[in-house]
């Protein structure tokens, strides 16, 4: 595309440049060779400008773009997504490589204007310093565990696949509080006690929790995933 311009721009400057010498050899003036070569020169522009114009379809942050490079620029393109090691041992992840970015700030914008936003967004509880005395302080946590929200971009459905789910980094739609076993199937607390012919283990615990995702077919649904939601102690007969 780029060489046909050069040609067509190389052609028209050469047009230009040849007016005056027909104006010289009939003995005309040069001030009437450059009236002729003006007249010549916007009857080239009008052709030039004929040739290019099709080729040019609008601008964006002022650089002339042509049409498909805008969409290669900020592509609406979907992957399965790539999900990392550690957020395949916890079942949900708040970031992949692949994440499709402007395909979601698209999606989100149009929620937005047809207001059809059904975000989630939960809190982590936070008690006063007066609500903290009771008898839970009585209790031991028998499992080491992080309670923390996530703002996942990718989680795993019912049968185990991970989607894209609707979230921006920078202002998350969708949150969810998680807790999380600090060792994947580490001991319990030595305090607890089984008798012989058991053995105890900490074992993460999820729930299913509705989630915007985006599909293969690049659209907005909601459905079950999994959330992370308690590290319980359990025993099996050995």
């Amino acid at each position: 595309m780029a060489w046909i311009l050069r040609c067509i721009l190389w052609v028209s400057l050469f047009q230009i440049t040849t007016q005056y010498a027909p104006a010289l050899a009939e003995g005309r003036s040069v001030r009437e060779g450059e009236r002729a070569a003006n007249q010549k020169s916007n009857g080239s522009y009008k052709i030039l400008n004929r040739l290019v114009k099709p080729f040019v379809s609008k601008r964006v942050d002022d650089k002339v773009v042509f049409p498909g490079e805008y969409e290669k620029s900020k592509p609406l393109a979907f992957e399965k997504p790539l999900i990392p090691e550690e957020c395949k041992e916890v079942g949900i992840c708040e970031d992949i490589p692949n994440y499709p970015e402007y395909l979601v700030k698209t999606l989100i914008h149009d929620l937005m204007r047809q207001n059809r936003t059904r975000f989630n967004k939960d809190m982590l509880d936070v008690p006063q310093i007066a609500q903290r005395i009771g008898p839970e302080d009585d209790y031991v946590e028998l499992c080491e565990t992080e309670e923390r929200i996530y703002a996942p971009r990718a989680a795993q459905d019912t049968n185990m696949e991970w989607h894209v789910i609707v979230n921006d980094k920078k202002q998350p739609q969708q949150t969810f509080r998680v807790e999380i076993c600090k060792a994947k199937e580490s001991p319990c607390s030595a305090i607890a006690y089984f008798q012989n012919g058991y053995k105890a283990k900490c074992v993460q615990k999820y729930m299913l929790r509705n989630m915007l995702a985006v599909t293969e077919q690049k659209v907005v649904v909601e459905k079950p995933f999994q959330v992370p939601s308690c590290c319980s102690c359990v025993a099996r007969q050995t």
